[in-house]
């Protein structure tokens, strides 16, 4: 866990602490900051991460969690609150089971969510404003919505967590037995959410990445071809390229080219990341995510 105070997302809704000031050689690293109208995923790992367990007892000991690090832009943090009655009825077609969801948070996700009809989204009540809070923390209950339907898992914890004396970065913890299911998903809710509060109409584009999870997970298939794909779930072979593609940005897969190009008309396999829970890095930079 970082060295800087993190603390439990219904603890936070209270008040952050007044930020130190910052020394020039605080930081090895002087980073960018997130772009306004996006995200910057600052790290992505896989590890025990045992002193989570403090800030979410329903963690089951022994199973692997995932750790997103990522800074919320300052357009998008403006713009946080509870969604609109149109980005609401998007969000719930793509995970239907967001409002039954058990959110011991100061913020229930079902408030989020609950915006009047055609109402605009609206800045989240408090004393501060630009505050990431309320979107890391949808970030969190999206990803355990999609753990859920890939995995077919009944159950799935997670926790959000604010770093002091900032209202950009957050740290998302999500378990997941399967490391490299999680650590996918954590990039794909974190570009759906980015997309749904920006306008970007890429929606379709994301349920066909959740669908080709399940899928996989379901076939426990360690190759696949564009065909395969396409037959198997009624696409078209571009479409079921474009997923397939979109799932290796995610780290979800690494590309091949085909044994024998007689297999596969595109020329291209596709193959499985490990699914060993051996504690791991996927992703550091301050590029936004998204297939």
């Amino acid at each position: 866990m970082s060295d800087e105070l993190l603390r439990r997302f219904r603890n936070k809704i209270r008040g952050r602490p007044s930020p130190r000031p910052h020394d020039a050689g605080d930081d090895p690293e002087i980073e960018e900051e997130a772009p306004a109208d996006s995200i910057a995923i600052r790290d992505l790992e896989v590890g025990p991460f045992p002193s989570a367990s403090r800030l979410n007892p329903r963690f089951i000991p022994g199973v692997p969690r995932v750790r997103l690090t990522l800074d919320l832009g300052e357009n998008l943090r403006g713009a946080a609150g509870p969604l609109g009655a149109a980005e609401t009825a998007q969000l719930l077609a793509l995970c239907p089971r967001l409002l039954e969801h058990d959110c011991e948070g100061g913020n229930p996700i079902q408030e989020m969510l609950s915006a009047p009809h055609d109402a605009p989204p609206q800045a989240p009540p408090g004393p501060e404003t630009g505050d990431g809070l309320v979107l890391a923390h949808l970030i969190e209950h999206v990803a355990i919505d999609l753990i859920a339907a890939a995995s077919g898992a009944t159950r799935c914890s997670g926790v959000t967590c604010a770093y002091a004396g900032r209202l950009d970065r957050f740290d998302i913890f999500l378990e997941c037995a399967d490391p490299p299911l999680g650590r996918a998903v954590a990039l794909l809710a974190t570009a759906i959410v980015r997309d749904l509060c920006s306008g970007r109409d890429r929606l379709a584009s994301h349920r066909r990445c959740r669908d080709l999870l399940a899928h996989l997970t379901a076939t426990r298939s360690r190759h696949v071809a564009p065909e395969d794909v396409a037959s198997s779930l009624d696409w078209s072979v571009p479409d079921a390229l474009e997923s397939l593609d979109g799932l290796v940005r995610l780290g979800y897969l690494h590309p091949l080219p085909a044994t024998f190009t007689f297999s596969t008309s595109t020329g291209l396999l596709f193959r499985r990341a490990s699914t060993g829970g051996a504690p791991g890095r996927l992703h550091r930079g301050p590029a936004p995510p998204g297939p």
